[in-house]
């Protein structure tokens, strides 16, 4: 075999090779900037709203949207509170964001219904 059957025979390893292993001429991929969301917190603004608390005697009002922590106060049955469209799911419980008395802070929704809906309507 001659020396240039001998390179061409390399060559053409060489560019099975570089195919085989995606090499080539192909245009390099272009970095997406597309923000990533948040993971846990929706803003829902069909959930914006007036609520009235529902438990008896009264719904824990949490600083963080967590069962059994950080509870601001206990609001009680027959109040009104002021989603701001904000939802969060943790512990198996589905929390709204809310205002009462100037502080915001989260309840389960659960204990919430909509200002206007029927009482058997549910707030999620």
């Amino acid at each position: 075999m001659g020396t240039r059957a001998r390179l061409a025979a390399v060559l053409g390893i060489l560019i099975v090779a570089l195919v085989a292993c995606g090499g080539g001429s192909k245009t390099p991929p272009v970095a997406s900037h597309t923000p990533t969301p948040s993971p846990s917190v929706s803003h829902k603004p069909t959930l914006a709203g007036d609520y009235t608390v529902t438990a008896t005697p009264c719904v824990n009002f949490r600083k963080d949207p967590e069962p059994g922590v950080n509870i601001i106060s206990c609001v009680p049955n027959g109040a009104t509170v002021k989603a701001d469209g904000q939802s969060r799911k943790n512990g198996g419980y589905t929390w709204y964001h809310v205002t009462y008395k100037k502080q915001s802070g989260w309840i389960a929704n659960q204990y919430l219904q909509r200002v206007g809906s029927s009482p058997s309507a549910s707030a999620t």
